[in-house]
């Protein structure tokens, strides 16, 4: 799959805004601090190049896809992530006691909507910037360091959908958090007393606390977020839809056939219609600008910032250079086939159900002898299942 590398409009407006939230959280975290003007404007520089590098790791990792596609990241999702992470730092730098603040909970949170390697990157920066304007000494550092790589291992666990699986990385947090804490305590101080035993179960619990509400949060806006981002794409006021509406109106028909199948298709066997749906009304999007009709197609999507499985689902366009490599691509691929069949006749020629009946089946039961949706993952139930749909339906209509 190609992706273009502009930079649209609304990437840069939140890439902007991720920007003003690093330069607002490094004056409020150096002014908590009382940090001297001098010292403040080295931060601040650090800061810049740490922003700009952090852009580029996520622009390039769009580019070659590798975000977690799952969530369907986008720069929105990332900007709330970023603004919560700087929250909790700045809750830790005010209020948090020497080698007690819950550092491990920042890699499980930005792993919401980030992959490993960007989650470490940005917690540990974190731990960087909190230590030099609280000026840490090594073990503290050391401390946090640790936390924020048991973090980042502990991230995946916590976002399981088995609840035994949940509850078990929640005990390891807890675990770990109190251990860690108290150990390097003692490697500083070199003594114990029951109030950093304390201290160090207050901070463990702080810790599953935070992890347990804002990881479901996170978990559930990103779902949400996604069903309501297909569906903005088939809003009738958004800017390509009335494109494609202006462009032709037998083509939006179309389009409007295969959403709605592609939908009603995709609910019968429990797949994702809203991202069929989507996924049907723009499959022969790169009519509207010509040949080479499918690298067109990706182009305009990624500038409209269409999410990726889309654009997946657009590259596999008629199974021309891949085929379909998803439930929905597959959907969405055989709806198409079966609906411009019907329409090259006229209503007359359809006019009998039995005439339709054999066109679809011919037409999806060629489909499936050639191999088309081998890769797709459709097993023969959900392949009859959809058939049995399109044969039902009144197309045309």
């Amino acid at each position: 799959m190609k992706h273009t590398n502009r930079f649209s409009v609304t990437r840069l407006g939140y890439a902007i805004g991720m920007a003003l939230i690093f330069i607002i959280g490094n004056t409020l975290m150096c002014g908590l601090a009382s940090v001297l003007i001098d010292k403040y404007i080295c931060i601040f520089s650090i800061n810049i190049c740490f922003f700009l590098l952090f852009l580029l790791l996520i622009i390039r990792k769009r580019l070659t896809g590798k975000l977690p596609e799952f969530n369907y990241i986008t720069y929105g999702k990332i900007t709330l992530v970023v603004l919560i992470e700087w929250i909790l730092v700045l809750l830790y730098v005010q209020f948090a006691p020497d080698f007690f603040a819950p550092f491990i909970v920042l890699p499980i949170v930005a792993g919401s909507v980030l992959d490993d390697s960007a989650a470490n990157a940005l917690s540990l920066y974190f731990v960087v910037l909190a230590s030099v304007c609280g000026d840490y000494n090594i073990y503290m550092v050391l401390c946090y360091v640790t936390l924020i790589s048991f973090g980042n291992i502990l991230s995946h666990l916590l976002q399981s959908e088995e609840m035994l699986e949940k509850l078990f990385s929640l005990i390891i947090i807890f675990s770990v958090t109190v251990l860690t804490s108290i150990i390097f305590y003692y490697f500083n101080f070199l003594e114990l007393t029951l109030m950093v035993f304390v201290y160090g179960v207050f901070c463990g619990v702080l810790a599953c606390g935070i992890s347990v509400v804002l990881v479901p949060i996170l978990g559930r806006y990103v779902e949400v977020s996604q069903k309501e981002t297909y569906e903005e794409f088939l809003s009738s006021d958004f800017d390509l839809y009335k494109e494609i509406r202006n462009f032709s109106f037998i083509e939006f028909t179309h389009a409007s056939r295969v959403s709605d199948l592609s939908r009603k298709c995709a609910l019968a066997i429990d797949c994702n219609a809203s991202l069929a749906a989507c996924s049907g009304f723009y499959y022969r999007l790169g009519k509207i600008v010509g040949e080479p009709m499918i690298d067109n197609a990706i182009k305009l999507a990624n500038d409209y910032c269409f999410p990726n499985d889309v654009i997946q689902i657009l590259s596999e366009y008629g199974g021309i250079v891949c085929l379909p490599s998803s439930k929905e691509s597959a959907i969405v691929h055989m709806v198409d086939a079966v609906t411009t069949k019907v329409e090259l006749f006229d209503a007359d020629s359809m006019s009998s159900n039995w005439n339709q009946n054999m066109v679809i089946y011919q037409t999806i039961n060629e489909l499936s002898q050639k191999g088309f949706y081998d890769n797709s993952g459709l097993t023969m139930n959900n392949f009859l299942v959809i058939r049995e749909i399109l044969a039902n339906e009144d197309i045309l209509a």
